[in-house]
């Protein structure tokens, strides 16, 4: 039963239970010039303080982030002790109630609708898992295989075909162009460092790929050259 055991109230709970400031459960706790407080002696003494208190913050009403503390039932139970009289019993009476209530809500059987909406919640949370692990993965072989016939493809296609003398002269060329400019776009080191999210962009990049405006120009140079041969 972990939620038994990470039970907690904060600071602010234990000051309005002893009727105090907040500054004072904190000076309690962290001390001060004159008196050393509880978090420091337990430090020393190598004493595990997250059984007892742990570090936390709220927001206040203007919403800046303020110091606090979450206190176990063993930081409440150390803390009343460090109270006499009345404060210590009426503090003691509040903080057991308030556990009490904790304890029993987390150990009472769920209603139909609290199981239902718990459900949600953690199918929810595993949507966005999966969304997230969909987001970061890159493509498989057979995929970075169809970016490769498909830059193929285009190369082919802008030479004029596999007999083309722009194909013969300018392939190596333009494969490099190609991949470089898909590297550069997609902010990659190598296609096949395609995220799997981003594979249907990916190959319509490809698709209507252009070389640079000289590269063109040497395709049709080529080409022409051959045309006057024949």
């Amino acid at each position: 039963m972990n939620e038994l055991k990470e039970r907690a109230i904060t600071t602010l709970e234990v000051a309005e239970m002893m009727g105090t400031r907040h500054s004072d459960v904190l000076e309690k706790l962290e001390g001060s010039k004159r008196v050393k407080g509880i978090i420091p002696v337990l430090t020393e003494r190598k004493i595990p303080l997250s059984d007892y208190f742990q570090e936390s913050t709220y927001k206040d009403s203007s919403g800046k982030e303020n110091r606090c503390y979450k206190v176990t039932k063993l930081g409440c139970d150390f803390l009343a002790n460090k109270f006499n009289g009345e404060k210590g019993i009426l503090f003691t009476a509040k903080y057991v109630k308030r556990f009490n209530e904790m304890e029993e809500q987390i150990l009472k059987p769920l209603s139909e609708l609290e199981i239902l909406q718990r459900s949600v919640i953690l199918l929810n949370m595993q949507d966005v898992r999966i969304t997230k692990l969909e987001d970061n993965m890159t493509i498989d072989h057979g995929q970075a295989q169809d970016l490769r016939q498909a830059g193929a493809k285009r190369v082919l296609s802008l030479c004029g075909g596999k007999q083309s003398e722009a194909y013969r002269e300018l392939s190596k060329k333009m494969f490099s162009e190609l991949w470089h400019d898909f590297k550069e776009y997609f902010r990659i080191n190598s296609y096949s460092n395609t995220l799997v999210s981003r594979f249907d962009e990916a190959m319509r990049y490809v698709d209507q790929w252009t070389p640079s405006n000289n590269t063109l120009i040497s395709i049709r140079n080529c080409n022409s050259q051959m045309d006057l041969a024949i």
